[in-house]
Protein backbone atom coordinates (compact mmCIF):
# COMPACT_ATOMS: atom_id res chain seq x y z
CA UNK A 1 0.00 0.00 0.00
CA UNK A 2 0.90 3.43 -0.59
CA UNK A 3 1.17 6.20 1.92
CA UNK A 4 -1.57 7.59 0.45
CA UNK A 5 -3.67 4.87 0.51
CA UNK A 6 -2.55 4.40 4.17
CA UNK A 7 -3.37 7.27 5.77
CA UNK A 8 -7.07 7.19 3.48
CA UNK A 9 -7.78 4.09 5.36
CA UNK A 10 -6.60 4.95 8.75
CA UNK A 11 -8.65 7.89 8.40
CA UNK A 12 -12.25 6.85 7.26
CA UNK A 13 -11.37 3.41 10.06
CA UNK A 14 -11.16 5.83 12.77
CA UNK A 15 -14.12 7.71 11.58
CA UNK A 16 -17.09 5.13 11.32
CA UNK A 17 -15.36 3.01 14.31
CA UNK A 18 -15.81 6.38 16.68
CA UNK A 19 -18.99 7.19 14.83
CA UNK A 20 -20.33 2.98 15.51
CA UNK A 21 -18.77 2.97 19.06
CA UNK A 22 -20.05 6.28 19.85
CA UNK A 23 -23.89 5.97 18.75
CA UNK A 24 -24.48 2.26 21.11
CA UNK A 25 -22.35 3.98 24.10
CA UNK A 26 -24.44 7.24 23.87
CA UNK A 27 -28.19 5.17 23.19
CA UNK A 28 -26.84 3.13 26.20
CA UNK A 29 -26.01 5.76 28.29
CA UNK A 30 -28.40 8.73 27.39
CA UNK A 31 -31.19 7.74 25.82
CA UNK A 32 -32.61 8.96 22.03
CA UNK A 33 -33.73 11.74 24.11
CA UNK A 34 -33.48 15.81 23.01
CA UNK A 35 -29.69 16.20 23.28
CA UNK A 36 -28.98 12.53 21.50
CA UNK A 37 -27.27 14.27 18.76
CA UNK A 38 -25.09 16.37 20.04
CA UNK A 39 -23.35 13.58 22.68
CA UNK A 40 -23.47 11.64 20.09
CA UNK A 41 -21.48 13.82 17.63
CA UNK A 42 -19.25 14.55 21.27
CA UNK A 43 -18.46 11.61 21.81
CA UNK A 44 -17.21 10.69 17.84
CA UNK A 45 -15.11 13.75 18.28
CA UNK A 46 -13.42 12.10 21.19
CA UNK A 47 -13.46 8.30 20.25
CA UNK A 48 -12.29 9.79 16.95
CA UNK A 49 -9.18 11.60 18.72
CA UNK A 50 -8.26 8.88 20.40
CA UNK A 51 -8.83 5.98 17.75
CA UNK A 52 -6.74 7.93 14.89
CA UNK A 53 -3.29 7.51 15.93
CA UNK A 54 -4.46 3.62 16.54
CA UNK A 55 -5.35 3.31 13.32
CA UNK A 56 -1.61 4.27 11.96
CA UNK A 57 0.10 2.02 14.38
CA UNK A 58 -1.49 -1.16 15.24
CA UNK A 59 -1.94 -2.51 11.77
CA UNK A 60 1.55 -2.82 10.89
CA UNK A 61 2.38 -3.95 14.67
CA UNK A 62 -0.56 -6.84 14.29
CA UNK A 63 0.98 -8.03 11.41
CA UNK A 64 4.31 -8.08 12.94
CA UNK A 65 2.51 -10.55 15.44
CA UNK A 66 0.48 -12.72 12.66
CA UNK A 67 3.62 -12.96 10.84
CA UNK A 68 5.52 -14.41 14.15
CA UNK A 69 2.84 -16.42 15.17
CA UNK A 70 2.75 -18.05 11.21
CA UNK A 71 -0.85 -17.17 11.42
Amino acid sequence: MTLRQILFNGFWIALIMSLCAAFAITAVNAGFGGRFTAEWLAGTAVGFIASLPLSFFLPPLLMKIMKLLKI
